[in-house]
């Protein structure tokens, strides 16, 4: 994976830094990959626009997103706002029902209820995160057991079961787009 660009982009309080850091963490140590983790909030801590951005690269990488290979968009907002450097060949999976765009601009835009998903198999709408993660793997064909070792390693026992849920079926819906 050469100079692979992510942006993951939502509403503060919607897990997108918990995405990062978990994309980082398997990317860096998992595969020993060069990684540039870059995190940015809205002055509004929650509510507002925000994103983590991943560059993962075989040798030293520049450290920011100049034109993503793949982006998540939890929120309208956070679409508007981040896709403006996107091309026909960025990879942008939303969450159909907060983000409302026939954009034909983005001919590889995939779109799940990736948060009705959550909150039907969690009972959480919360791991709503955690759900696109499973979707991003499987899109992205990124080794499932290793996520779900990453997934084990870096949550908390507490949450981790219904996290792990929330990641299966992430991965499932995503097997109905491709």
């Amino acid at each position: 994976m050469n100079n692979y660009q992510m942006r993951f982009s939502g509403t503060g309080g919607q897990g997108m830094m918990l995405i990062g850091d978990l994309m980082a963490h398997y990317f860096g140590l998992v595969r020993d990959k060069q990684i540039i983790l870059l995190k940015s909030y809205g002055p509004e801590a929650r509510g507002g626009a925000c994103r983590s951005e991943l560059v993962v690269d075989e040798e030293e990488c520049y450290p920011a997103v100049t034109r993503p290979d793949f982006m998540l968009c939890m929120s309208q907002k956070s679409y508007d706002t981040y896709t403006k450097d996107s091309d026909q060949d960025t990879v942008i999976l939303v969450d159909e029902e907060f983000v409302k765009t026939e954009d034909s601009r983005f001919p590889k835009t995939y779109r799940l209820p990736l948060t009705r998903i959550a909150k039907e198999k969690t009972g959480k709408a919360i791991c709503a995160n955690i759900t696109a993660l499973g979707a991003i793997t499987r899109l992205l064909q990124i080794d499932h057991d290793e996520m779900l070792e990453v997934i084990r390693e870096k949550l908390p026992a507490r949450i981790l079961e219904v996290n792990l849920t929330a990641y299966e079926e992430g991965w499932k819906a995503c097997g109905d787009l491709l």
